[in-house]
């Protein structure tokens, strides 16, 4: 500081550069900012965003959605009170996401709306669709399950069915963000993990216990997976 001081004072400025510039009448008028995390790796989408978030919060007057950097946005509120309504937010839980879930590996006898949702309910609250063909994917089942962030994703589970056969199914998640392969929270990414970092970064890739694969591939609910026929006898019947 000290040296700044002393170059300041040895600097000659002429009259027309020491001219002042006073700025403050022509400052934005947002004064209200807050700063948001997004944990993705997509490229963000702040027209969207800014779309979305508007008549979540009412705003009474305008507010302006910027790019600080990856995944980081500033949020700035012309008006105080609406920057207080927004948070108000913090007291809610943002905990818990709903993702389908693709169980992989079943025992075909158990491809069931039944059984998939049986299962599903050990992974977080099941969100039953009017349609249960979007539950069939074919050589999967799909469930749609409301599961805690704050915890490491379910990679898989063992099951048993008739007379005590065991056997191993996969979970695999349809439009899942950011991701840490190394403990499985969607809460920040490789680098940022305390595994990692503690570490110093002597583990290997191979070492992660989670991985890209479980990531869904993009399912098209339009697309029929099973066509269901009925018999002779079955129609007879109707």
């Amino acid at each position: 500081m000290e040296d700044l001081n002393q170059q300041w004072k040895k600097t000659s400025l002429s009259k027309v550069k020491g001219t002042k510039c006073d700025l403050s009448k022509v400052k934005k008028a947002m004064e209200f900012v807050f700063a948001a995390k997004f944990f993705t790796r997509r490229t963000l989408n702040i027209e969207a965003i800014a779309r979305t978030f508007k008549p979540i919060w009412c705003p009474k007057r305008n507010f302006e959605v910027s790019i600080a950097r990856d995944s980081i946005l500033l949020i700035d509120f012309e008006l105080e009170v609406d920057a207080e309504k927004v948070l108000q937010v913090k007291e809610l839980s943002f905990n818990r996401t709903s993702f389908w879930v693709q169980i992989h590996n079943f025992p075909f006898s158990l491809m069931t709306v039944e059984a998939a949702i049986s299962l599903g309910a050990t992974l977080g609250t099941v969100s039953r669709p009017k349609d249960g063909a979007e539950m069939k994917g074919g050589n999967f089942m799909r469930v749609k399950v409301v599961v805690d962030v704050t915890k490491p994703l379910n990679r898989g589970k063992m099951i048993t069915w008739d007379q005590g056969r065991k056997g191993w199914v996969s979970f695999m998640y349809e439009r899942l963000p950011n991701i840490c392969y190394w403990c499985g929270h969607l809460t920040h990414d490789d680098k940022e993990c305390d595994v990692w970092l503690n570490n110093k970064g002597t583990l290997l890739r191979e070492e992660q216990q989670f991985g890209p694969w479980l990531r869904a591939p993009q399912f098209s609910p339009t697309r029929k997976m099973i066509v269901e026929m009925q018999g002779f006898e079955s129609l007879g019947t109707n």
